[in-house]
């Protein structure tokens, strides 16, 4: 019994001995998207006066903080494509504590791979550019006004395409490059208007994406974009299904300023040929052809005529022959691009009025339909002209044109 009093009475003996302990896991794991990273801290018997410091031995840790028992710090995204290891120093007072850092690679080829539901957009033809515009929108959630579904996703692509929509647009084949130039140039999207964002559950944008570069790709009924974003995040966004595009260009309801039929008969007038190649992916030429009635300066009638030939020769007595108008939705060989206005541009084939080489805007024409024919009589190309505008009006008339220009515009 004296024993136990002994033993009961002792008394224990309290550390008082300051210690730095670290309370998560160790080595500690960084995720390969980096990002913030918390590490969190005990400080037992902790000195007065005394604050905890940290730093790191590596460049891509940065942004280290230290507050309420926690130590967080930034880590940057590793993109080397090998596993790679730093270690945070952390003082408190003489205490030293070494903590390792590791950090992985991606698993797989994209950070976002991405099945979109819903696509969408708006064709805006030429109103902005030389080139057919389509402003495209596609993600999983409903397009609306300010496209805030909660939990939605949307992507956006400003795409610029040699073809134009017509009344039922649909986003063009072909391979689109993203493009920081501003020029908007044929088999781009544009780079001020390309962006993504995801919302939060209350359809606020949480986090939003700038592209840094990407290809889209578009055949039949299937758009596919890679790209990668200035977070160096890889984003893969595919969408099957009919890539209609609503239009909202608004055009005139003709666009020919003639009042009566046009007649007329030029003689020593002047022809250039422009030669493209299979521009159109038709298989056949496409020529260019302009028509002076006086040149140096250019004045009096004017027209630009486009062809579409039977073969691929880049001759100019290729051209000879008949062509009837076709429109540039529905190219075949043997005709000419019938004439058009959408919005305030005018498209392919048309009729002018050149005063000292300025066009008279208050005159001019589409030729819309009818036809055209190339002959060649000795030296001269003769153009035989039986069309008619987008208002009924005929444009009939010839040129014998004893100059020719050739231009092969293919080389540019």
């Amino acid at each position: 019994m004296s024993l136990i009093l002994l033993v009961s009475c002792e008394k224990q003996v309290e550390d008082t001995t300051t210690k730095l302990v670290i309370n998560s896991e160790t080595p500690f794991v960084v995720p390969f998207s980096g990002g913030e990273c918390t590490i969190e801290f005990t400080i037992k018997n902790p000195i007065a006066d005394t604050e905890l410091k940290a730093v790191a031995n590596s460049w891509w840790i940065s942004d280290i903080e230290v507050y309420d028992n926690k130590l967080t710090f930034a880590a940057q995204r590793n993109t080397s494509g090998e596993e790679r290891t730093a270690t945070l120093r952390l003082t408190y007072g003489d205490i030293e504590s070494l903590i390792d850092v590791k950090q992985g690679i991606k698993e797989g080829k994209y950070d976002y791979d991405i099945k979109a539901t819903v696509f969408g957009g708006e064709y805006y033809g030429m109103a902005s550019s030389d080139n057919f515009n389509y402003f495209v929108q596609l993600g999983n959630a409903e397009i609306n006004e300010n496209n805030d579904v909660p939990e939605g996703i949307y992507y956006y692509f400003d795409i610029y395409a040699k073809y134009r929509g017509g009344d039922n647009p649909i986003l063009p084949n072909g391979t689109y490059i993203f493009d920081k130039s501003g020029n908007c140039p044929i088999g781009c999207f544009d780079a001020e208007y390309s962006k993504a964002h995801f919302n939060d559950a209350d359809g606020n944008p949480t986090t939003s994406f700038v592209f840094s570069h990407g290809t889209v790709t578009v055949t039949d009924n299937r758009f596919e974009a890679e790209i990668t974003m200035t977070d160096s995040t890889v984003h893969h966004i595919v969408y099957e299904g009919e890539l209609h595009v609503p239009s909202v260009v608004n055009s005139p309801e003709y666009g020919s300023k003639l009042t009566s039929d046009l007649s007329f008969e030029h003689n020593n007038a002047t022809v250039r040929m422009m030669y493209y190649g299979d521009y159109y992916e038709t298989g056949k030429a496409h020529w260019s052809i302009s028509l002076m009635e006086r040149q140096n300066p250019i004045d009096g009638d004017y027209f630009t005529i486009d062809l579409i030939t039977d073969s691929l020769e880049d001759t100019t007595d290729s051209v000879l022959g008949t062509y009837t108008a076709a429109s540039d939705l529905e190219l075949k060989e043997n005709c000419f691009i019938a004439g058009m206005i959408e919005g305030t541009k005018y498209l392919y084939s048309w009729y002018y009025v050149i005063i000292e080489d300025y066009v008279d805007q208050s005159q001019g024409a589409p030729l819309a339909d009818g036809s055209i024919e190339i002959k060649k009589d000795g030296n001269s190309y003769i153009v035989t002209l039986d069309c008619e505008d987008d208002n009924g009006h005929t444009i009939k008339g010839s040129f014998n044109c004893l100059n020719c220009e050739f231009y092969d515009r293919t080389q540019r």
